[in-house]
């Protein structure tokens, strides 16, 4: 099995995401209820208890909502940052374990590289991750606020890239969020727009990526078909039409191969001599 991935859900009703290779499978956040998750990986052949590992990005609910429960039911261990320990308040859970990871240091879960990467947002130690087996890679990041040089690096060599385009600026301004939340959303540790996603794509995308997944969507101050736009537009003033664009929704999408598929070979032209 090559290394694939899928979205289980998305958005501010719950975010999760199932990275599998042969020999390792494990979850990226779990913020579903516990029943909702397993079901979810039930219902696309795969056994709860099967997980090697859950890694949390932070603690915010939408991200680890269910995992001390899922944890506990399951038996599967969870991995995250100290401050995402803390916040998220564990030390009072009765979990199997926790296993502290920190910015910059991988771990492995089976077969799996898992590399933690620094990112801003208004959390206690968020972190973004890079996903590596057999020398592909998938980057995935919810939740940053802005595009730093640590973080378009440590996803310049990624083969796939799952990254947030929450929010249009303009639905944002007209819409009916408390001035408080606009500007918290807004801000340099909020979310990333579909302008900052654009922007990155057009200049910041490493040349092995070929499929893209955007995700964490707002439901009240954005639209899937102004994500793809904007996303495809960005691409194609780069010449990058390759890239492969998919846009998810509350309930996820279907399983995405990491590595790039190889070309067929044409014909065999006959030799003259």
């Amino acid at each position: 099995m090559s290394l694939r991935f899928r979205v289980l859900g998305s958005g501010s009703s719950g975010n999760a995401t199932l990275v599998e290779t042969a020999g390792a499978r494990i979850l990226i956040d779990a913020g579903l209820g516990p029943r909702e998750l397993a079901e979810r990986l039930q219902s696309v052949g795969v056994d709860p208890g099967s997980l090697d590992a859950i890694y949390l990005s932070h603690e915010h609910s939408d991200h680890c909502k269910g995992a001390a429960s899922f944890s506990r039911k399951w038996g599967v261990r969870l991995r995250g940052t100290r401050g995402t320990y803390a916040a998220a308040n564990f030390g009072a859970e009765e979990i199997p374990a926790y296993d502290v990871i920190v910015a910059g240091s991988a771990s492995r879960a089976g077969t799996l590289v898992v590399l933690p990467i620094a990112v801003p947002h208004d959390a206690a130690e968020p972190v973004a991750f890079v996903v590596t087996s057999n020398g592909h890679s998938l980057g995935h990041a919810t939740d940053l606020g802005h595009l730093n040089r640590v973080f378009v690096d440590a996803f310049r060599g990624c083969d796939a890239v799952l990254v947030e385009s929450n929010y249009d600026p303009g639905m944002l301004r007209a819409g009916s969020y408390p001035w408080s939340l606009k500007e918290r959303i807004a801000s340099s540790r909020g979310h990333l727009s579909n302008g900052d996603v654009g922007r990155y794509l057009a200049d910041g995308l490493g040349p092995a990526c070929h499929s893209v997944v955007l995700a964490h969507l707002s439901q009240n101050n954005n639209h899937p078909e102004m994500v793809r736009m904007s996303a495809e537009t960005s691409l194609a003033r780069r010449g990058r039409t390759e890239v492969a664009v998919t846009i998810t929704s509350s309930d996820g999408t279907g399983w995405i191969d990491v590595a790039p598929a190889q070309p067929r070979p044409g014909p065999k032209q006959l030799a003259l001599f």
